[in-house]
């Protein structure tokens, strides 16, 4: 299971996985019984060093945000309900430059070989991811009154761009995103009122395109989610405005208290709850069409087909189709040992997340 981050340079993408670490990083340190940890090989100095790694993001140690994500980064990790492992996936962070550089340049000339493979790499990750998530700050999609300026400054737009060309591509394809709003702790009051139900309304406004396009394929499923990595009261925001139309304005967050995420766990538990359950519905209908197969080889194969099988000592149709069958009721069997744990995954989530759909 492939779950892909996607985000404009310093919208939050590494912040965010702070917080996943403070909500998630330890077992016994939230009530859901879930949490993650890197997946590494069973030797144990390796497996310390790979917890370690992940460590680094927590904000409680420091209280100093982490460096934004210079280069492509794939963390393997594995879910956990009560100790017991119950999934994997890997969580890939793109560097958010990179979404700029694929729309501001005229043609592909004008972008490096360096930036070309990245931008393929990108799309390969997109491709193969069973979930995304896109990120956007929601003091920036705040700070603008114009919707289109929002749009554009947040990042919303190019990532709609992307999408449409993902849709267009793989009309049928399943997918899995959520929207998610950082820093949702830095916006005004009147964005927080009934839950942050206006930011919330205010995010879907401008990501009116994924929003669309999730309404018009029924295979994707869709949610939004203020998120914060500290939580409320815990940071102390610094806005300068600049005078320049370029960057109307400089930020500076100080963490001022214990840094307490607000909702971080949920987007992951969507992210994962949505795709074993699109998973489950997939094995479910790949086995039917199996046996259906199966049921209709075995009766055009019938008594001629066996003795072929004999004379060429070659397996007959009944034996390749009942092989083929037996492969597919094993990844079924594979799946299923997680079964139990969707409902849980998403009934956790969509306390907080708001669907789409």
């Amino acid at each position: 299971m492939k779950v892909t981050m996607v985000g404009v340079s310093g919208s939050g993408k590494t912040a965010y996985m702070s917080s996943l670490y403070e909500a998630l990083g330890d077992a016994g340190q939230n009530d859901s019984g879930f949490y993650i940890a890197p997946r590494s090989l069973q030797q144990f100095d390796k497996a310390i060093l790979s917890v370690g790694d992940f460590s680094r993001f927590s904000l409680a140690d420091k209280f100093k945000w982490p460096d934004g994500t210079q280069q492509t980064t794939v963390w393997p990790f594995t879910v956990y309900y009560n100790s017991k492992p119950i999934t994997y996936f890997d969580w890939i962070d793109y560097r958010g430059g990179i979404l700029t550089e694929i729309t501001d340049a005229a043609d592909s000339s004008d972008i490096s070989d360096a930036t070309k493979s990245e931008i393929r790499g990108l799309a390969s990750h997109i491709e193969l991811s069973n979930a995304v998530i896109l990120v956007a700050d929601a003091f920036v999609m705040t700070y603008y009154p114009n919707i289109k300026e929002a749009r554009h400054r947040s990042g919303a737009r190019r990532i709609h761009e992307i999408f449409t060309t993902y849709s267009r591509i793989y009309p049928n394809r399943n997918l899995t995103f959520v929207i998610i709003l950082t820093k949702a702790d830095t916006v005004d009051a009147q964005w927080k009122k009934d839950n942050y139900a206006p930011l919330i309304e205010r995010g879907l406004e401008v990501f009116n395109q994924m929003v669309a396009l999730c309404k018009e394929n029924p295979a994707w499923e869709g949610s939004i989610v203020p998120v914060s990595a500290v939580g409320e009261g815990n940071v102390k925001r610094t806005i300068t405005p600049t005078g320049d139309i370029m960057h109307p304005f400089k930020s500076e967050d100080k963490i001022v208290g214990f840094p307490v995420p607000m909702n971080a766990e949920h987007v992951l538990f969507y992210c994962l709850g949505q795709t074993l359950k699109q998973m489950r519905s997939e094995a479910h209908k790949s086995l039917r069409q199996r046996e259906e197969e199966l049921a209709e080889i075995l009766r055009k194969a019938g008594l001629v087909n066996k003795i072929w099988s004999l004379i060429t000592r070659k397996p007959d149709a009944e034996s390749i189709a009942r092989a083929i069958l037996e492969e597919k009721n094993k990844d079924y069997e594979a799946l299923s040992q997680f079964e139990l744990y969707i409902e849980p995954l998403l009934t956790k989530s969509l306390e907080r997340v708001r669907q789409i759909k």
